[in-house]
């Protein structure tokens, strides 16, 4: 489904005013690789949206590895203040080198094809898919898998020493995760009556 029948406004939070929410709206539905959803703050903390390199996974052949990963898990339940009674998990999607996603597209698909898809991915408009563009430290385009989404004990994120968080979001590119993850995991327009 093609994400851009949407209207933005429907999922901004109601604390924004209405010409932020006019405005957040219009950058979301303009998005680009040139749209700047990071930021340099928060470089200590754990929050949802932040992408880290270093995070093990386990693969369904056993094997342990060490990816790229989008923390989906909110912020406050994965906050180690807050008090639990049951151990804490994080949830996370893969992160793939955009060239690799589209070296994958290419042994499928006609090359006319994959630059429609990379150019529907690049505009937000894939709901499995969060495109997150190149960064001014260096990091290259990448796209978020959200149908390969995993948890693991947060002791273990935690406890992981090759970890390194590698960039954070700023409020756009939050809004735009929550829009992607509300769309993804919770489409109430899906249109199945379900009795």
């Amino acid at each position: 489904m093609d994400i851009a029948g949407f209207d933005y406004k429907d999922f901004l939070p109601y604390y924004l005013t209405d010409d932020q929410k006019r405005g957040l709206a219009s950058a979301m539905k303009d998005f680009s690789g040139r749209s700047n959803i990071f930021t340099q703050e928060f470089q200590a903390e754990v929050f949802q949206g932040d992408c880290w390199e270093g995070i093990p996974h386990i693969t369904l052949s056993g094997r342990k590895e060490n990816i790229q990963a989008i923390i989906l898990s909110n912020t406050c339940d994965i906050d180690k203040t807050n008090v639990r009674h049951t151990p804490v998990h994080v949830t996370y999607a893969p992160l793939i080198g955009l060239a690799a996603y589209e070296k994958l597209l290419l042994a499928a698909l006609p090359e006319k094809d994959v630059k429609g898809k990379i150019a529907a991915i690049k505009a937000q408009h894939m709901t499995n898919l969060i495109y997150l563009p190149a960064s001014v430290e260096g990091t290259l385009e990448s796209v978020a898998m959200l149908d390969m989404v995993s948890s693991i004990p947060y002791k273990a994120f935690e406890a992981q020493a090759e970890k390194r968080k590698v960039r954070s979001l700023n409020q756009l590119g939050f809004y735009l995760l929550s829009f992607k993850l509300s769309i993804h995991f919770c489409r109430m327009h899906e249109a199945v009556y379900r009795g």
